[in-house]
């Protein structure tokens, strides 16, 4: 995949007060046309945007909110696929290639919409910086997330001769496309913003009624204990699980059609096992030891620590 410098038209400057000129973004050569189209993307003042890190809890939160923001309606949400429900803004381009219509999706959906996108903050569309709709950020640890997008890249027949110890060693080594840290660090600096909730998928883990809660005071929606009690079921792991609407199926397929690939034939299921420090099972010794050295040392530049990033660091005896 090659990748090239990028240059937004706008930065967020009226939200973090930092060099920007110094903030190294880079996008994939062939999308350029598309990330330069997202920047003037429309935003409309009753949205919620969704953005996340590749693999960090994203459809877990996405169930949540959508729930939250269409009065728990379970029947709909057990009917229709999350992605229709919800879409991600960069999936359209990403399998039809159609500038034209890449946005149809968001565009389409009925209000108030909400819109998951794994973008940075400078990459968002600059609407987001000035109508300041309501946003979700869910961060998570990195090294658990890197090893869950190894198994995702999987099932749409991307590295099937490469071991998991490989593919991490070589992203850590190599040029992220998505900045993980800089994205992380942004967001959790503005996690005081009233337009902005920021949470993390270790504290769903630990305390999924408080996210809840949280979610339902920021969005203005009230719950009472009989609909949460239906909501850590639906949303418990179990059920997650096993339920085809959330995980990402109707995506799955189409991502595999355009491949060439048997629209069934997942390798592991998009919801796979969702733990926390689960990276420490699944890799070598010495890969664990190249990870958490990685992680230290550009948080560290960044003069912020994991525990911080993940809001872990009043949870410590």
């Amino acid at each position: 995949m090659s990748l090239t410098d990028y240059q937004p038209p706008r930065y967020p400057t009226n939200l973090l007060q930092k060099d920007w000129s110094k903030r190294k973004l880079h996008y994939r050569t062939d999308r350029l046309e598309y990330i330069r189209k997202v920047h003037d993307v429309e935003v409309l003042p009753d949205d919620v945007w969704l953005v996340t890190l590749p693999k960090c809890g994203t459809t877990w939160m996405q169930e949540l909110l959508w729930l939250v923001m269409n009065d728990f309606d379970f029947e709909t949400a057990k009917k229709e696929h999350l992605e229709i429900r919800s879409p991600y803004m960069e999936f359209d381009y990403m399998v039809n290639n159609d500038l034209e219509n890449c946005f149809r999706p968001i565009e389409q959906l009925s209000r108030p919409r909400l819109i998951k996108t794994h973008l940075s903050l400078p990459l968002l569309p600059h609407q987001i910086w000035d109508k300041k709709p309501k946003v979700v950020y869910v961060a998570r640890n990195i090294k658990d997330a890197i090893v869950s997008e190894y198994y995702h890249a999987r099932n749409v027949g991307a590295f099937t001769d490469k071991s998991l110890d490989d593919y991490v060693r070589e992203e850590i080594e190599g040029t992220k496309l998505h900045d993980p840290f800089l994205h992380l660090t942004e967001f959790y600096a503005l996690r005081h913003e009233p337009w902005l909730y920021y949470t993390s998928f270790e504290r769903m883990k630990m305390n999924l009624r408080q996210v809840i809660l949280d979610v339902c005071g920021f969005l203005n929606k009230s719950i009472d204990e009989s609909t949460m009690e239906k909501m850590l079921k639906h949303l418990s792991f179990e059920e997650m699980k096993k339920n085809p609407k959330t995980n990402h199926v109707w995506e799955f397929q189409q991502v595999r059609a355009k491949h060439g690939l048997p629209a069934e034939g997942q390798e592991f299921n998009f919801i796979r096992k969702g733990e926390m420090n689960g990276y420490k099972q699944e890799l070598s010794p010495e890969v664990v030891q190249k990870v958490d050295d990685w992680v230290e040392r550009n948080l560290k530049e960044l003069n912020i620590t994991l525990d911080e990033l993940l809001l872990l660091e009043n949870t410590k005896a």
